[in-house]
């Protein structure tokens, strides 16, 4: 009975399958219908700051942006976050050391450069990210501002030492 059923289905779907056409999708889409369409990279930035966020942040920070009490801060509703946009760029390009207040609380775990790490654009995603999500709402962090903060920070061998030398930032 299963087996007649499967010829029937078999030869129905034979019958109606159009001819000459190149089956190797099987629904009939060409190549051409499954491509993404073309974006202009000139103007979009190429990295996923949430997929950054992800790989790169979120260990600490935490995937909700409340980071872990004492030792990562959060992001969500943080004033470093929130304020400057110069300061966020210096934070992942030479890391921070030492003591930090956020939101009333303080902070004394390390935060690693990653000036060798992420490009500027993956640098400008998520911090753009960062700073439109949880509940932030301030400006995108643009590549050209990250790489005026990494050529302004070159020389540049160390991690800040905490929030005071990170409040001299201009």
């Amino acid at each position: 009975m299963f087996l007649g059923a499967m010829a029937m289905w078999g030869a129905f779907y034979i019958y109606n399958m159009p001819a000459g056409e190149d089956s190797t999708l099987g629904d009939l889409r060409t190549a051409a219908n499954l491509r993404p369409p073309e974006q202009n990279t000139s103007t979009a930035s190429t990295a996923d700051g949430r997929q950054v966020f992800a790989s790169k942040c979120a260990a600490c920070h935490q995937a909700t942006g409340a980071g872990i009490a004492g030792v990562f801060p959060p992001l969500a509703g943080s004033e470093w976050v929130l304020g400057d946009p110069k300061v966020l760029p210096n934070i992942l390009l030479h890391g921070v050391v030492g003591g930090i207040t956020v939101k009333g609380g303080a902070y004394k775990g390390a935060m690693p450069s990653f000036k060798k790490i992420l490009s500027d654009d993956e640098i400008s995603a998520v911090l753009t990210y960062i700073r439109s999500d949880w509940g932030n709402a301030a400006a995108p962090i643009k590549p050209d501002l990250v790489a005026q903060q990494r050529e302004a920070g070159k020389d540049r061998e160390t991690s800040f030492n905490g929030e005071q030398e990170l409040k001299l930032i201009h």
